[in-house]
Order: structure tokens, then C-alpha cells, then sequence
């Protein structure tokens, strides 16, 4: 399969007996999550890659990093830029996380972008009608 296409699968997930859990899949290279902060007079913003596989296994992880650089952002004018260009999966434990983060933000009152999505990771979004919590870019977050 071409290294920019993705599909979506059903598996067992070995962290919840029995129970089919359904992940989209975007093959790309893996590269460990990252934090980058950089500021302008109009938005500071603070950028982090969510991690290839955004979900149980990751989520604690990801939450703790992204969640401290929400408190970190500037209260009304700050962001924070959710860098996806490497993610190859999201499950349901990741969504739940976007929201968690995006909760958070909301409160300090502090902007979530979501960058580099691919079509079938915007389109599970739009699915799970969470795509007016959050803002989009395409392309480099950096």
C-alpha cells in the first residue's frame, strides 16, 4: 500500500477483552512526540506531535505532555498546535483525549489547532461531530 493512503480496520484491541475496537490507519514513519514553543506578538503558541498511534497505550503519555503545555499558553490570545502529520492511528481512547485536552484549553481559554490531519483522520472527526470543538490547519506546524 502507497506510504499516503490509509484505511480503516477492525482488530481486537489486547487491552480490552473481547471487545472490537476500530482504528484508522495512515501508514507514515513513526517518530516519538515532541514539543516545540515559539511565540509572535499576536498568538503565542506551543506545538506538540501527537504521537503515530494516538490511543490507549499512548493516551496518559500525550494527555500529561499536551495538558502542561495548555498551562503553559498565554490565558485568551495562546494556542496550542496539535501537529498530526505523523499519526498513523486514532482510537477511541485517543478522540476521548482530544476532548480532555480540548476541555481544558476551553477553560483557560486558550486555543486547539489541529494540524497536518489526513482526509480520513478529518473525516472520523466529522463523524464523531467534534469538529467544531476544534480549529484546522493543513500543511507544516511549524
Amino acid at each position: 500500500m502507497p506510504a499516503d493512503h490509509t484505511h480503516l480496520s477492525s482488530g481486537i484491541d489486547p487491552g480490552v477483552a473481547g471487545r472490537p475496537e476500530h482504528t484508522v490507519h495512515r501508514n507514515v514513519r513513526s517518530d516519538p512526540p515532541t514539543s516545540q514553543t515559539s511565540s509572535n506578538s499576536i498568538s503565542p503558541k506551543h506545538v506538540i506531535a501527537a504521537p503515530a498511534h494516538l490511543g490507549v497505550y499512548s493516551q496518559a503519555k500525550f494527555r500529561t505532555a499536551a495538558a502542561a503545555l495548555i498551562d503553559m499558553t498565554t490565558p485568551q490570545t495562546g494556542r496550542l498546535v496539535i501537529d498530526f502529520s505523523q499519526v498513523e492511528t486514532i482510537d477511541s481512547a485517543g478522540l476521548n483525549v482530544l476532548i480532555l485536552l480540548q476541555r481544558r484549553a476551553a477553560r483557560r481559554r486558550v486555543q486547539v489547532v489541529l494540524q497536518g490531519l489526513c482526509d480520513d483522520h478529518r473525516a472520523l472527526l466529522e463523524l464523531t461531530k467534534l469538529t467544531d470543538l476544534f480549529h484546522f490547519r493543513d500543511g507544516d506546524a511549524r
